[in-house]
């Protein structure tokens, strides 16, 4: 029995290290990053205005280098054709006095084709910084972008993180480095949200708020494209981040509580057989039941949303949801170690029985039996 009790009590370990793991998973930027629950892959979220990535573009917009701003600039491959220069007057809504020239003319934005602008060709693999400007004006750079390097401009054009993940006490965002097309890409988180924090988890306000912030006449995933159903799916998980939270942190106190009344047991259990062992398999049903209802949540939950999200977005503005199934198989791995506490706990108990029940019929039987002759 000796042996017995030391497989559960390792068990009870490993259960509550593995509860701890999933619980604070993802809760500062880069620690077990891989193990979130839905990440929402934003890398080619504007897929819908790049002509390249869906249907035969009517002109080949391939050699344009489109000029932003000073500090910023998408270009295309260096193809050999006609020199053309397309000057684009638009105003902007800020009020610095670097937006207008001497003589108080709007701001020009210049479209040069390759010869014209050598020094914009050979810095073709920078990217646009988050900047501000309108939402039809990314709408056009866009589409001028050809297809071997949207996937690596969009979400900046946009403005946005190229991935967003779902922990189960907060949500992390970043990009794929050294990008999203590279073999191997791995996550390189740039910020976190606050824990436990209910509106965070909002992953698709988040993306509202980061596209509102960068285009002066304001953005938002239902005016690239977005769907009232995407919405709706997306608004489910808030809640599973919140269901998962709140049956992870029960997990965690009841197996915490499990292993100190197994360590307690080697003292109670002598003189307080029966309340011990029910003490300590109560604990350890409780860490159970709840990392079966979390394991449930991730398999059912969220995989559906997942696919609800892939079927309304992927192949409409380029939203990609990708299931944690390494999330899924720890918690399924901490319920299995809680399962096996909670079924030596209910060996003992009905050891304990069937120890009791002999004394007690031993108990009988010497009071039947006849008194010895004097």
């Amino acid at each position: 029995m000796a042996l017995a009790f030391l497989f559960s009590t390792a068990c009870a370990i490993i259960g509550f290290v593995l509860a701890i793991l999933g619980l604070f998973a993802g809760n500062t930027p880069g620690f077990m990053e891989d193990f979130s629950v839905i990440m929402l892959n934003t890398s080619a979220l504007g897929l819908n205005y790049v002509p390249a990535l869906n249907q035969p573009a009517t002109r080949d917009l391939s050699h344009v280098a489109v000029l932003a701003d000073e500090g910023a600039n998408v270009t295309g491959s260096a193809a050999t054709l006609p020199r053309v220069v397309v000057e684009v007057k638009t105003t902007t809504n800020t009020d610095s006095a670097d937006n207008k020239d001497s003589n108080d003319q709007p701001k020009t934005y210049t479209i040069l084709d390759d010869d014209s602008d050598i020094k914009a060709k050979e810095e073709s693999a920078k990217k646009l910084v988050p900047r501000k400007l309108t939402l039809s004006a990314a709408e056009g750079v866009l589409a001028g972008l050809p297809a071997d390097s949207a996937a690596d401009d969009m979400a900046e054009v946009l403005g946005i993180s190229e991935f967003y993940s779902l922990h189960v006490m907060n949500v992390c965002e970043g990009t794929f480095a050294p990008n999203v097309t590279a073999v191997g890409a791995w996550l390189n988180v740039s910020s976190c949200t606050t824990q436990l924090n209910a509106q965070q988890l909002n992953i698709s306000q988040l993306i509202d708020n980061e596209l509102n912030a960068n285009f002066v006449d304001g953005g938002s995933l239902a005016r690239i494209g977005g769907s009232s159903s995407l919405q709706n799916a997306l608004d489910r998980i808030p809640t599973i981040g919140l269901v998962l939270a709140v049956f992870y942190i029960v997990a965690c106190c009841a197996a915490g509580l499990c292993l100190l009344l197994t360590g307690a047991s080697l003292v109670t259990r002598a003189t307080h057989g029966r309340e011990t062992v029910l003490a300590c398999m109560g604990a350890a049903t409780g860490a159970a039941l709840a990392l079966l209802i979390a394991g449930l949540v991730s398999a059912v939950a969220a995989k559906s949303t997942v696919d609800s999200i892939n079927r309304l977005g992927q192949d409409t503005i380029g939203m990609q949801a990708i299931h944690g199934g390494k999330f899924e198989a720890l918690t399924w791995a901490a319920f299995g170690m809680m399962v096996v506490v909670v079924l030596f706990w209910l060996h003992e108990l009905h050891s304990d029985a069937k120890k009791a029940a002999a004394a007690a019929a031993a108990k009988k039987k010497a009071a039947a039996a006849p008194a010895p002759k004097k």
